[in-house]
């Protein structure tokens, strides 16, 4: 990082740099020759006449005249030798041309004939900078240009050195680092996301991990089982008994093969809710078909749905909401006795989907739990893989929204969906280390 700086501040040098010898050469090639073209057009006629005079005087008369040219000018007048004056070659070819030319501060014309230059000055100056102070200003500028950029660079370099460090360690394994926030005005937003991202991908490597433990756990299970069943498998001594080992043996495929079902469903749910199409959907229709999908596997449960005059439009990912409140319904039908009811309200552009059922209902210290992966509470003998919930939750964080659990007035739970009407842009809620079920 230090060495980006360094780079950083030599490119703006150099850029300053260039600026300045530009500015310098513009000053020295246009203004300075303008100036003294000026000057010589102004001046060349009394040099020139000043010329003549000492020319018509004769050499002799030479002292006379120039004291009779003086008289009538207010900066010095004279003869001098061209070999006294340092003259670059164009200036001498110029001068053998008969012109004027401007040569440091006096004009200087040649005397025809003679080694001798008539001279006029030094000239009065003109109000105004010299060359040697604009360029010393310049220099100036530049310097305090140069000094005001290290100032303002300085902090920001030390908050990229500090997001580099706090880089390095995470990459390094500290996933706890981060950056602090003095909370100052020279703290800068990059501060605040680079903190909100390192939280990000340790919310999202903790729910790994522990969802990696959870599923190696579970798994355990339905394997000891199969291979348990395969070694009694060879030791039966009856078809009767090898048959029911076998169908051991399928029934835990089965549970297994639900289990791997549900978790894909359970890890692509963030993806899919991410680049599915946003839809304009019923609830009454998201409800009704969850109800028509789980009534069937519970015929003695009652399923009250939403009516017609219920009816609320909302633009939402559609396949996820489906899923969400099948797996409530399901789950719901599982526990109740004898009802399930499904409500939607609408309030503040906000659609609630409440499920609720008549079953024991779930105490309040568990409620914080069971929306763990994997998570069933004590004594659950309900089939199930302890994802359900945990994909409900995940589905209404990456809907916008979220799932509460309260008691129902038909004496067990009662779950609220509280959705936003109209998702358009994806929220961007951290996900949680995971989240399931009594299911």
């Amino acid at each position: 990082m230090t060495r980006l700086f360094i780079q950083f501040y030599c490119g703006v040098l150099l850029i300053l740099s260039i600026a300045w010898i530009i500015q310098a050469y513009v000053f020295r090639g246009t203004t300075e020759a303008q100036n003294i073209s000026v000057i010589e057009n102004a001046l060349s006629g009394g040099a020139l006449l000043a010329r003549d005079e000492i020319a018509a005087g004769g050499m002799q008369n030479i002292d006379e005249t120039v004291a009779s040219i003086q008289s009538r000018f207010t900066y010095p007048v004279g003869v001098v030798n061209r070999s006294e004056r340092s003259l670059s070659t164009t200036l001498l070819q110029r001068l053998d041309d008969g012109e004027a030319v401007l040569s440091g501060d006096s004009i200087e014309v040649a005397l025809t004939g003679t080694p001798l230059l008539v001279e006029l000055g030094p000239l009065p100056r003109f109000a105004g900078p010299r060359r040697s102070d604009i360029l010393l200003g310049l220099t100036s500028v530049f310097l305090l240009v140069a000094l005001a950029i290290a100032i303002l660079m300085r902090p920001i370099a030390r908050q990229f050195r500090i997001v580099e460090r706090t880089a390095l360690a995470i990459a390094d394994g500290d996933f706890a680092a981060r950056i602090e926030d003095t909370g100052r005005r020279r703290s800068f937003p990059i501060v605040g996301a680079f903190n909100t991202m390192a939280d990000r991908v340790e919310s999202l490597l903790r729910s790994q991990k522990e969802l990696l433990q959870a599923v190696s756990h579970e798994f355990r299970t339905p394997l000891a089982r199969i291979k348990f069943a395969t070694e009694l498998v060879r030791s039966a001594d009856t078809d009767e008994k090898r048959n029911q080992r076998v169908d051991s043996i399928d029934d835990a495929t089965d549970k297994l093969d639900d289990l791997v079902a549900e978790l894909l469903n359970y890890t692509r749910t963030d993806e899919q809710s991410q680049v599915a199409p946003r839809e304009r959907v019923s609830a009454q229709y998201i409800a009704m078909d969850a109800i028509g999908q789980h009534a069937p596997l519970h015929p003695n449960i009652i399923f009250d749905g939403p009516t017609e005059s219920d009816n609320i439009d909302l633009v939402t990912y559609e396949a996820g909401l489906v899923r969400a409140i099948g797996n409530l319904v399901g789950n719901a039908g599982k526990y109740a006795k004898s009802k399930v009811r499904v409500t939607i309200t609408n309030d503040s552009n906000r659609v609630c989907f409440l499920v609720e059922d008549d079953g024991p209902g779930i105490p309040v210290a568990d409620r914080r739990f069971v929306f763990d992966p994997f998570h069933r509470l004590s004594g659950d003998s309900q089939p199930g893989t302890g994802l359900g919930l945990a994909l409900v939750r995940r589905i209404c964080r990456r809907l916008g929204g979220k799932v509460t659990i309260d008691d129902s007035p038909l004496g067990g739970a009662a779950f609220l969906v509280d959705l936003p009407q109209s998702l358009l842009p994806m929220p961007s809620h951290p996900l949680p280390p995971a989240s399931a079920e009594r299911d």
